[in-house]
């Protein structure tokens, strides 16, 4: 059997290895947000004319 101690570091072992891949996916998904926010705040006349 092992001991608490062990499952401990068993359970935190994927979070570590997942970080360096999520991180810059989060990166990613922010600065295309903001671009999006900067675009669509630059030219609000835009989007309201092509609804109608």
């Amino acid at each position: 059997m092992t001991s608490a101690s062990a499952e401990l570091v068993l359970a935190s072992h994927p979070i570590i290895t997942a970080v360096p891949f999520f991180v810059p996916t989060f990166a990613v998904v922010a600065v295309v947000a903001v671009i999006v926010y900067r675009d669509r705040r630059k030219n609000p006349r835009e989007d309201e004319d092509q609804d109608t």
